[in-house]
């Protein structure tokens, strides 16, 4: 009976051992994940939900070098008026000759398919729905805007042919919907 108090006693500190307060070792910073909810860099009068997902601070380096961006040419794109927001970043890519913003608002998916219904196509980028916009009197630009649940993320993208000359037009849009692909799992799946 003595010996199972002393197993019991021991196995009862080794437990407790593991609920200690105190920090044993510093975690390591790689294999941490990185906090999804923080306050929004810019929070608008309106009464439409935040915008929880921000093109410069949510989109890894490493997705922006997949869609052919350089993280290093990084520039914020953000519109901040009181009724709605967007969040956003702006690269380039020099050997491809593009320059894509990305942003985030809060607007709804109804109310950029309303705004650009002359000049869209629906489609679908990783089951979300998504629209693809083409104005052929915007020369040299392609947009193509995803479905989130606070709102909507878009893509504006510029074919600069650095020659003086306008890019053909079936290169406007090439290759978007695969960089709208590739970021779109990084945004929040919603409630």
């Amino acid at each position: 009976m003595k010996l199972i108090k002393v197993v019991v006693a021991v196995v009862s500190m080794a437990l407790l051992g593991g609920c200690s307060t105190e920090k044993a070792s510093q975690p390591d910073p790689e294999s941490m994940a990185t906090p999804t909810t923080r306050v929004p860099r810019h929070i608008d009068k309106s009464d439409r939900p935040q915008v929880t997902f921000d093109p410069c601070l949510d989109i890894p380096d490493s997705a922006l070098i997949e869609a052919g961006y350089d993280p290093q040419s990084e520039a914020n794109a953000d519109f901040t008026p009181d009724s709605y927001t967007f969040l956003g970043c702006g690269y380039d890519t020099p050997q491809r000759r593009y320059v894509m913003n990305v942003l985030s608002g809060n607007i709804t998916f109804a109310e950029e398919q309303e705004k650009k219904k002359l000049h869209s196509t629906p489609i679908e980028i990783n089951g979300r729905r998504a629209i693809l916009i083409f104005d052929p009197g915007v020369t040299d630009a392609c947009d193509l805007t995803i479905e989130t649940s606070y709102g909507i993320l878009g893509f504006t993208r510029s074919v600069f042919q650095g020659n003086g000359q306008h890019a053909p037009e079936y290169e406007w849009c090439a290759g978007l919907e695969d960089t709208a692909r590739i970021i779109e799992p990084f945004i929040p799946k919603g409630d």
